[in-house]
């Protein structure tokens, strides 16, 4: 697998979703290169994931395998109760999925949001959704939800079938509670708190103005961060990775100044965090502008 040409087609990848038409979603940094996390002990001490007095609307997303040549479709309800919402992918394919959402505004369609790449006009935004989940698992996102009109798509140039949904309510909606765990994206850096080995309940915060996700992929034992920068840098890679491909861990888009409660199945070690969004405007990706750290999770 050339996991380098496949990241590189991710930053060239617009917004939009598969189904008959393709997907996309991302964007770029720039430096702090370095960033190890601190010591465990994140924002939070009750896991909003596991129970919270806000009581969240629910709704449940499953994307499952069409045929047998790699497609995929999402299911989603029709409408949604607006507000703090609960959001879980159910993931019945055969490969990782995530689930990302996208708000349209004004009077627009969803096949004319498809064709969109870049640059992303105002009435098309990023909306989270849930992290890149295991077949046969399920993971959850508490997220605000103002009402308006969604999709849930998926990522690169998969061949996957999007699902619309109506969100009703309120056009302002309270912010999540606050997790044990915290992944702050900046232009163009992270911080980051609290993460433990196994199954977290992550604050991804995109404190920036730009669009960012969180790509967690481990690093082999002998790299360090410059050559995963180098490998990531190139259309094509020969050798051995710096990094393994089968253990990549990756939030849906964020927004400026949005957040989410997410969950990250992190196994301990050292990971490569970055990310690979472009701008609104499309250019460099931030992985370009240097927004990739190192992290480690014990």
């Amino acid at each position: 697998m050339r996991l380098a040409a496949v990241a590189l087609l991710l930053c060239a990848a617009a917004p939009a979703g598969c189904g008959g038409e393709d997907v996309v979603v991302q964007e770029a940094p720039t430096p702090q290169e370095r960033g190890v996390a601190p010591p465990a002990g994140g924002t939070a001490r009750e896991d909003p994931l596991r129970g919270t007095r806000a009581r969240p609307s629910r709704m449940t997303i499953t994307v499952e395998d069409v045929g047998n040549k790699g497609r995929f479709r999402y299911r989603a309800p029709a409408t949604v109760r607006g507000g703090l919402v609960e959001i879980r992918l159910r993931n019945a394919s055969k490969a990782p999925r995530k689930a990302q959402l996208w708000r349209i505004d004004g009077d627009h369609s969803v096949k004319e949001a498809l064709r969109i790449r870049h640059p992303q006009p105002d009435w098309l935004r990023t909306a989270g959704g849930v992290s890149l989940t295991e077949p046969g698992q399920t993971s959850s996102t508490l997220q605000a939800l103002p009402a308006g009109r969604y999709y849930v798509a998926a990522i690169l140039d998969t061949p996957g079938i999007v699902a619309s949904f109506t969100v009703t309510g309120p056009r302002t909606v309270p912010a999540p509670p606050r997790a044990p765990a915290r992944v702050e994206a900046r232009d163009f850096s992270f911080r980051v708190s609290g993460l433990n080995a196994g199954r977290n309940s992550v604050d991804f915060d995109n404190t920036g103005a730009q669009q960012h996700h969180a790509y967690f992929t481990p690093m082999r034992a002998g790299a360090d961060i410059k050559d995963v920068r180098r490998f990531f840098g190139r259309r094509t890679s020969t050798g051995t990775a710096p990094v393994d491909p089968e253990l990549v861990r990756e939030t849906a888009v964020l927004e400026g100044r949005d957040r989410q409660v997410t969950q990250l199945d992190l196994p301990a070690g050292r990971y490569a965090l970055i990310c690979f969004v472009r701008g609104r405007a499309g250019g460099p990706s931030h992985l370009e502008l240097g927004m990739i750290n190192e992290v480690t999770v014990r």
